[in-house]
């Protein structure tokens, strides 16, 4: 007997709410027909992953909670909503694509809750949640950006003659997602800038003011720059 998995149990509810509209709709028969391609669906899905077929392993994996589906909303949720709704389904092959093109859909549904709910995931652990929902670190870190709307990034310079003591240098630190390593000589020369990275600021003078008050320096001492997200 093979064995129900949460998304193929998924596909078959949704075709099951589709047979129920039918029943109001007589006239209509794209419910009908999408029932029947998500059932299709439901059956290629269980097979898939009996054969331990990536798609499978992967949704399995990244995106089942508590014995569900996770994603029965967002992209995911619309795109088998329309499974065979307005356009026929035929072969296994499109059935295989679909199950490649939602595991897809699941990386954006997974870094959409990220953001929408980032008061709830710290910034550190980056690299556990990226494992988790099975997407890329650099992913998890613009859903954090997005979601605390951070719209510019800078990276502000300490001139190399500006004492930078242990606690101011944590408090620094504190702000989310920065980073603070001295430059390179190959880069700045043999007197490299103290760089404060991942600063989140509306523009430059803005950086150069949050890190003056910090480190007690004249903020037109400080090189500010916009910059993509750096990783340790």
């Amino acid at each position: 007997m093979r064995r129900v998995n949460p998304i193929s149990e998924h596909f078959r509810e949704q075709a099951a709410a589709h047979r129920a509209r039918a029943a109001d709709r007589p006239d209509d028969p794209r419910y009908v027909h999408s029932a029947e391609a998500l059932e299709a669906l439901a059956d290629y899905a269980d097979a898939a992953a009996e054969r331990n077929a990536f798609q499978m392993r992967y949704l399995l994996e990244h995106h089942v909670v508590d014995g569900r589906f996770a994603w029965s909303g967002g992209q995911c949720g619309r795109s088998v909503l329309q499974f065979g709704f307005d356009i026929p389904v035929g072969g296994e092959d499109e059935l295989e694509q679909f199950l490649m093109d939602l595991c897809d859909r699941a990386k954006s549904d997974a870094a959409r809750h990220i953001g929408e709910n980032e008061g709830a995931f710290d910034r550190n652990d980056a690299l556990a949640i990226a494992t988790r929902f099975g997407i890329g670190v650099e992913r998890v870190h613009g859903a954090l950006d997005a979601g605390r709307r951070y719209r510019q990034l800078f990276v502000v310079g300490i001139p190399h003659g500006h004492q930078v003591e242990a606690p101011t240098r944590a408090q620094l630190e504190a702000i989310d997602g920065v980073i603070v390593e001295p430059g390179t000589k190959e880069t700045y020369g043999e007197a490299p800038p103290l760089l404060v990275k991942n600063l989140p600021a509306v523009d430059a003078d803005a950086a150069r003011e949050r890190v003056a008050q910090i480190v007690e320096i004249d903020p037109a001492a400080l090189g500010a720059t916009d910059s993509p997200r750096v990783l340790k």
